[in-house]
């Protein structure tokens, strides 16, 4: 015990001499630290902060709900007024061999798709139905164009991929590409993009005609659609008019009931095949043009001839003459096709059209 205790003493005051200042510099220089730091941190802890929200942010835009991957079609509702293949000359006057000059009083829009199925449709569309449209020459009154959006495989309105259809657009000069995904999904879209296209490009015709490239048609009946041409076609659709349809909450026509809760469409056109005025299609763009932010529906002809229509005072009227959805290629339909009494059958592929021709 009395050796511990010395030892005891000394190092107490070794510690005290040597150790205990070593202490305060190291604790002094640690606070300082601290504080230095103190103004860095919260500016670190917030810009982590901001980048976690970003991240979380830009999380939820990459996986959309249920609903929206339904009722949604992903893409800027603006982008269907901007085309980035076009044929502004597709209208123009044209001057026949007796020297008879001849500007469109119809014009049929077909609502194609990129790729190679669409492209076939088109090409048959060219050699059958739509061949003396094609000419302009031989029916001057009636002029044809195809619409379609987008690939999805575009990155942009300048990817090579685009290529394909503006070499289409100059071998044909008939084809116009509006800037947006081509998807089922938005075909209210590229109706819209027809109707801008049309009333920008061909402003003397008086009809617009909406057909889908499974559509055989007799395009040279137009005229003798009583419909078109009564005193009440400026607030009319014509087409195959569809009454007590069910909204169907699952498959490729699938409507959320958050998005349209009634079991039941208003009467509506069919989308194979509808016509309406120039002056109608004017009153149908202002009301879609009202609400930018907005999806257009995703059911083409429901939202353009029943729900904007109705917006507008415009109701599809029902004509014999144009075809319902299920109107097929049969040999009974295509005899009524042959006679005169249906404008145009549906559901066609490009080889039965050459059939069809032939037959």
């Amino acid at each position: 015990m009395t050796v511990g205790r010395p030892w005891g003493r000394l190092s107490i005051s070794l510690y005290a001499r040597h150790l205990l200042p070593l202490t305060l510099a190291l604790t002094a220089l640690l606070l300082t630290i601290t504080l230095l730091m103190v103004p860095i941190m919260p500016t670190v802890w917030i810009e982590h902060s901001r980048c976690a929200d970003t991240a979380h942010s830009r999380k939820r835009q990459r996986s959309p709900s249920k609903n929206d991957s339904i009722n949604r079609t992903n893409i800027s509702t603006s982008s269907y007024r901007r085309f980035i293949v076009n044929n502004v000359h597709l209208c123009d006057a044209v001057v026949d061999d007796d020297g008879m000059t001849s500007l469109p009083v119809y014009v049929v829009i077909v609502h194609s798709r990129p790729g190679q199925r669409g492209r076939m449709q088109r090409d048959a569309i060219r050699v059958t139905w739509g061949s003396s449209l094609h000419r302009r020459v031989a029916e001057p009154d009636i002029r044809l164009a195809f619409i379609l959006g987008r690939d999805r495989e575009c990155a942009d309105v300048g990817s090579a991929c685009s290529d394909a259809a503006r070499r289409e657009r100059r071998l044909y000069r008939d084809v116009i590409v509006a800037d947006f995904v081509d998807t089922y999904r938005s075909l209210s879209l590229k109706s819209l993009s027809a109707l801008v296209w049309a009333r920008r490009h061909c402003r003397t015709a008086r009809y617009i005609v909406k057909v889908d490239d499974d559509v055989y048609m007799r395009p040279e009946l137009l005229p003798r659609v009583r419909q078109l041409i009564s005193d009440t076609s400026d607030s009319t659709i014509v087409g195959s008019l569809n009454v007590n349809s069910t909204v169907q909450r699952r498959g490729i026509w699938r409507v959320d009931e958050q998005a349209f809760p009634a079991p039941v469409f208003p009467p509506y056109c069919s989308g194979n095949l509808y016509a309406m005025t120039s002056s109608a299609a004017d009153r149908l763009l202002a009301v879609a043009e009202t609400d930018e932010q907005s999806v257009p529906f995703p059911l083409e002809d429901v939202y353009i001839t029943a729900l904007l229509a109705t917006s507008v005072g415009i109701q599809c009227i029902h004509e014999d003459a144009f075809p319902r959805w299920d109107v097929g290629p049969s040999r009974r339909n295509v005899e009524r096709l042959r006679n005169g009494s249906l404008l145009a059958v549906h559901n066609v592929y490009y080889t039965q059209m050459y059939d069809i021709m032939m037959g």
